[in-house]
């Protein structure tokens, strides 16, 4: 039996049906797009959402969580998605964005963001099997405090919402991301940025908190070990930096002898001793 192969186009195809269904309202087309066991983290350093499995709350297995997840975050508000770059590698789409979210009819708040899409081949088609949002909820909660009257009327509506369809214990696992490596965690990925531009190959294994980790530079067709990035040579340059749970993401131009690349970054680091766990990096390339 053959194997059908997808594209860029087909990956872009499938994600660009999120944004539409939410627009649209349409909680059936969005939870139509995700595979029948899949990871919800939005954001980042929240508790996932995990669908396909048993669910105490349905009494069975299926997408309770993925459909009291809409419910929660999606249903109430009218959402656009400002997007500044897409990046296809393999079957992981990175989406660099802002959304633009107005809560309650009044209030707006934007959310700067970079998306993770891990998808899956199931049954003949693509699905998402991962969702991570990676963005910074301190931030989006001081814009939703700061507008008085209308802040009250959204938050309130907002916090219904969540201890309706989350219950106490779900809405407090879900302001677990209030913590993360924050500042601390951005300025390593800063140093790291230095310290490759030097080619200081122990400065970089120092950021680092095993010897022989591997950095995907880009995934997945090539990854390297930290030896071998510090003789690439060339510079990186990170602009929006976002701190959520133990990762940074950072929206990145790497500049080389063979050209410029542009995409997205992500720094996972060890929660206390904030050494580099993992380091991905995803840029379109030729072959894409």
């Amino acid at each position: 039996m053959s194997v059908k192969h997808f594209t860029a186009e087909d990956c872009l195809e499938l994600i660009n049906r999120s944004p539409a269904a939410v627009a649209a309202h349409d909680r059936e087309a969005w939870l139509s797009i995700f595979a029948q066991y899949n990871i919800v983290e939005d954001p980042v350093g929240s508790a996932p959402h995990f669908s396909g499995v048993y669910d105490r709350k349905d009494g069975r297995r299926g997408f309770g969580p993925l459909k009291r997840f809409y419910e929660t975050f999606i249903a109430a508000n009218n959402i656009q998605f400002h997007v500044e770059r897409d990046i296809v590698c393999g079957l992981h789409v990175v989406r660099d964005l802002t959304i633009e979210i107005l809560m309650s009819g009044r209030l707006t708040v934007r959310v700067p963001m970079h998306l993770l899409y891990e998808l899956k081949v199931e049954q003949g088609e693509l699905r998402i099997f991962r969702l991570a949002a990676h963005w910074e909820l301190a931030p989006m909660l001081k814009q939703q405090m700061a507008h008085g009257v209308d802040s009250l009327i959204a938050g309130s509506a907002a916090g219904w919402r969540m201890f309706r369809y989350l219950g106490v214990g779900g809405t407090a696992k879900f302001m677990q991301a209030m913590s993360s490596v924050g500042n601390a965690g951005k300025d390593r990925v800063a140093r790291f940025a230095y310290l490759f531009k030097q080619n200081h190959g122990s400065g970089l294994q120092a950021l680092f908190a095993k010897s022989n980790a591997e950095i995907a530079f880009p995934y997945p067709e090539r990854f390297v070990t930290i030896a071998e990035l510090a003789e690439l040579g060339g510079e990186f340059q990170f602009g929006k930096k976002l701190a959520a749970g133990n990762t940074v993401s950072a929206s990145v131009t790497y500049k080389s002898d063979a050209g410029t690349q542009q995409g997205v970054a992500f720094f996972e680091f060890e929660r206390h001793s904030l050494l580099i766990v993992s380091a991905k990096f995803y840029w379109q390339t030729a072959a894409e």
